[in-house]
């Protein structure tokens, strides 16, 4: 849950204390939940048109 604690624009989806997804639409691609994800499950990969 660090990534959900540190996305500065509330993209990371939680519902009972759990990571549901990522709000594409919001998240402006940062990267920040990544570098702060210890466990590796989240990685940047450039958008596809």
């Amino acid at each position: 849950m660090i990534c959900w604690i540190y996305c500065p624009d509330a993209s990371i989806q939680v519902a009972d204390g759990k990571v549901t997804g990522i709000d594409y639409d919001h998240c402006k691609g940062c990267g920040i939940c990544s570098k702060e994800c210890k466990f590796g499950a989240i990685t940047m990969e450039a958008e596809k048109k």
